[in-house]
């Protein structure tokens, strides 16, 4: 006999009912309290407090109880609730320009870091950057277009383009955010104060905690990562010294070899000052060709949770949990599969070689297919009024496999799960 079919009789004490103003209750064998004594009474006949460690009786209304920590940078997610003007002016199909823009500006570096991406993307060719007058150009364009913020995270470093700090200082003329990822060994301190005073964020791509680690991942020589803690060291002196609002932290791509090197920089991180350490999954092609095996991302999840511990108030280690549990269920994945089956995102955040040419994504860099100009020879003003940009934007949606033919941990993913389930409603969406 089922616990469902057996008499009251026949039940453990504890799954009794009892009878309540003529009605049998479930209430495991618990009084029920008298709310009309409250205001008078909070005695230990109140109720035990909730689970979860909350120690406070309900009923009291005597103000908040704190339990989630503020959210200064949200890292592993995305912020289009912000941005839903151009949200809907996307869905009633008109030209929009990019809420954001990803730029590299060179196709080349001076260090090798062994899992750049970047390599597979249409090739790194020494000397190959955008050109200081287009550079310049495609500024006042993205000012013009009311593109709202620029971040110099791509193909190529940064630094080595000569044109980076005027490019800076002119975006926040243009009423344009710009950020730049960079791996910061030829950061020009002597434009320190232009970095500082008109970006929003600088990130330093930092995988190794230590000179040896760092000889190892980006393989460079161990002497040059002093130099670069140093100059870290340096711009958040600075930083304090003139109060420039702008947030320094540092990146680390998570691969099985430096799975050693994690909590080391997480330490470093916070003796140095800067406000974060973000840890990211690393991002394979389409065909696999970095070797990204993510099952062994469960080998490091205690140090992963370890380094997080480390946070204080000024100063958070965060990981990309979403991409880093690709293979469990996660808001973004579930079990390896994307949580969206159309790739919405790319009109909402553009993507610009390092060589100029402008495509609707990096993995696509280099595919004649979707390419959709060249800012050398045409303003991107007038590509994103154009037939061609809105083609390769249609062409996406309608013949894009986002399981098949993308990269997997997208820099799309979290814009295209919140665009997908806008784009599909369920029923009844009046009853909140």
């Amino acid at each position: 006999m089922s616990d469902a079919a057996k008499p009251d009789s026949a039940l453990p004490k504890e799954l009794l009912t009892e009878t309540h103003d003529g009605h049998r209750l479930r209430t495991r064998s618990r009084s029920i309290v008298d709310r009309s004594k409250l205001s008078v009474s909070t005695d230990a006949a109140s109720p035990p407090p909730l689970s979860g460690g909350v120690k406070k009786a309900p009923n009291l209304y005597s103000g908040h109880t704190f339990l989630n920590r503020p959210e200064r940078f949200r890292l592993d997610g995305h912020k289009m609730i912000y941005h839903m003007d151009r949200v809907q002016e996307w869905r009633r199909g008109e030209r929009i320009a990019p809420i954001h823009i990803d730029m590299g500006l060179t196709k080349f570096c001076n260090i090798a870091c062994i899992y750049c991406i970047g390599v597979t993307q249409g090739g790194m060719k020494k000397g190959q950057m955008i050109q200081p007058d287009a550079l310049l150009r495609l500024i006042r364009d993205a000012g013009r277009l009311q593109v709202r913020s620029v971040a110099f995270i791509g193909d190529g470093e940064p630094t080595l383009n000569p044109a980076l700090y005027d490019a800076i200082v002119l975006a926040r003329e243009c009423g344009v955010e710009t950020a730049m990822a960079t791996n910061g060994i030829l950061l020009d301190m002597n434009r320190a104060h232009d970095v500082l005073r008109n970006q929003t964020f600088v990130r330093f791509n930092l995988s190794a905690g230590n000179s040896e680690g760092f000889r190892r991942i980006h393989q460079a020589a161990p002497a040059l990562f002093d130099e670069l803690i140093q100059k870290i060291r340096e711009l958040v002196r600075l930083r304090k010294e003139n109060q420039y609002g702008c947030t320094l932290g540092l990146q680390m791509v998570l691969i099985p070899e430096n799975f050693d090197q994690v909590l080391t920089l997480a330490r470093l991180g916070a003796d140095l000052g800067v406000d974060y350490l973000q840890v990211k999954q690393c991002s394979d092609t389409e065909y696999g060709e970095l070797g990204i095996q993510r099952e062994e991302y469960r080998r490091v999840v205690d140090t992963l949770k370890e380094a997080e511990s480390l946070s204080r108030e000024d100063y958070s280690v965060q990981v990309k949990w979403n991409k880093i549990n690709i293979l469990a269920e996660t808001d973004v994945y579930r079990h390896g599969i994307r949580k969206y089956d159309i790739c919405y995102g790319t009109p909402m955040l553009g993507q610009i070689s390092g060589n100029g040419k402008v495509y609707p994504c990096g993995p696509f860099f280099g595919k004649d297919r979707f390419l959709i100009g060249d800012i050398h020879r045409m303003s991107y003003y007038d590509m994103i009024k154009g037939d061609r940009y809105w083609a390769v934007q249609r062409d996406i949606v309608e013949n894009i496999d986002v399981h098949c033919d993308c990269t997997i941990g997208c820099r799309q993913d979290y814009i295209n799960t919140f665009l997908w389930d806008l784009m599909n409603p369920p029923a009844h969406v009046n009853f909140i």
